[in-house]
């Protein structure tokens, strides 16, 4: 492929982009729906990736593999075009103003006990790992499996709501914030901890509780970053009880915080250079509804979403190949663009619940599902089991709240619609 080829592909991609976030916009009066999640942050990644390429020790970016996008970002649109047409038609309303209310008590005390109990857990279980701080498998044993992994689990929605009430009248949510986005830090699986900050600032944003300003967004790179680093060198030092910072430490940091946001599209890259070898079946896709039915019917066969082709894109490995980039190697043709069309209607129609119930239970599990879309540009995350086991613990908590302190449910007040730009 020749610079204009290169050039043609990422022209199409931005005025692709361009026509659909305005036709997005125009129909649901905000920026705040799954397309837009999907494809802002994507864009981001994309100019990074353009600029990192052949940079830095990266192999150069197939500029083809944008291709997929190109050609899955007006298949999703679709649902949305077509519901939001609807709506207007029935005169239902596109969006409703966030109710403010205090944060529900029962989570109040479910986020405290799980501070303590995890704090419980850093102190029993930190000095007694045979594995270092910072590895995948002090991660995987600390809080990835069995009672501690669901209970991580668990504080993932509390998070999303604790960024959300968090402000000068209750600072105290700090506390709970900052322990469970440690406890995400040892878990270290990264994309756990950023989608559950991304719902929450979302849902900030979107309830105007927070102003998007150009401070805001340097603040969440600054912020981003801090979080990187952290892991990859505050924790590592501790566990060589290093004191020292170098300058080839520092060098590796960023090295590898870049290639941790290019690791998707470099890797979807590498992939279609060498003919996506790691095409898979159908059902990877499904693999959490798969496995709990295996187990539900007593069966030892359990699918694995991990990808196992692993690709160096110049620093390190990746087997990560963004959201259309997955659902690619793993469906044919027809079952690539049905998915689509289903996933994103799921996703519009959770979109209009959040209008009929203004509550901050569907508030939470819709940002979560925006968030999962927000790392478009890594992974194809709805092969995970938390995609589905958070939205049923939320509706649990949701119906345990209403029947001991009878909170009720909210409907929109059309009155209050607004345009959440």
């Amino acid at each position: 492929m020749g610079a204009f080829t290169d050039f043609l592909f990422v022209l199409c991609l931005c005025v692709e982009v361009c026509v659909l976030l305005y036709l997005e916009i125009k129909t649901w009066k905000t920026i705040y729906t799954p397309l837009t999640f999907l494809i802002l942050p994507f864009m981001l990644i994309v100019a990074l990736t353009i600029g990192a390429s052949g940079q830095l020790g990266f192999v150069n970016f197939y500029y083809p593999s944008l291709m997929l996008w190109i050609v899955g970002l007006p298949i999703f649109a679709i649902p949305s075009f077509v519901l939001g047409v609807l709506m207007q038609r029935v005169g239902y309303p596109l969006n409703a103003a966030v109710r403010e209310l205090s944060m529900p008590k029962l989570l109040v005390w479910i986020a405290l006990a799980l501070c303590v109990l995890f704090l419980y857990r850093i102190y029993t279980y930190t000095g007694a790992s045979q594995h270092y701080i910072g590895s995948d498998d002090f991660g995987l044993e600390f809080a990835g499996q069995g009672m501690w992994g669901h209970l991580r689990i668990l504080t993932l929605p509390l998070l999303i709501a604790a960024i959300y009430y968090v402000g000068r009248e209750n600072r105290w949510l700090w506390l709970v914030i900052v322990i469970f986005l440690f406890v995400g830090v040892l878990y270290n699986v990264k994309g756990w901890m950023i989608i559950p900050c991304v719902a929450g600032l979302a849902l900030r944003l979107y309830s105007g509780k927070t102003k998007l300003k150009l401070s805001f967004v340097l603040y969440l790179l600054l912020g981003g970053l801090g979080v990187f680093m952290f892991a990859y060198l505050v924790l590592p030092m501790i566990a060589a009880e290093k004191e020292e910072v170098t300058t080839d430490m520092l060098t590796y940091v960023f090295e590898h915080f870049i290639h941790y946001l290019t690791s998707g599209t470099m890797g979807l890259s590498v992939d279609m250079q060498l003919g996506f070898p790691d095409a898979g079946d159908f059902e990877t896709i499904w693999a959490p509804i798969i496995n709990l039915i295996n187990a539900i019917t007593g069966k030892d066969e359990l699918v694995s979403p991990i990808n196992p082709y692993y690709y160096h894109t110049g620093i390190n490995i990746t087997n990560v190949r963004t959201f259309f980039g997955t659902l690619y190697i793993y469906t044919s043709g027809l079952q690539f663009v049905w998915y689509i069309l289903l996933s994103s209607t799921m996703m519009y129609f959770l979109k209009l619940a959040t209008i009929k119930w203004n509550n901050i239970y569907m508030y939470v599990i819709y940002f979560f599902e925006c968030g999962l879309l927000a790392m478009g540009w890594f992974e194809f995350y709805y092969f995970h089991l938390v995609v589905f086991e958070l939205p049923v613990i939320v509706a649990l908590l949701w119906l345990a709240d209403w029947v001991l302190h009878g909170r009720e449910v909210i409907d929109c007040n059309y009155e209050h619609e607004t345009a959440s730009l």
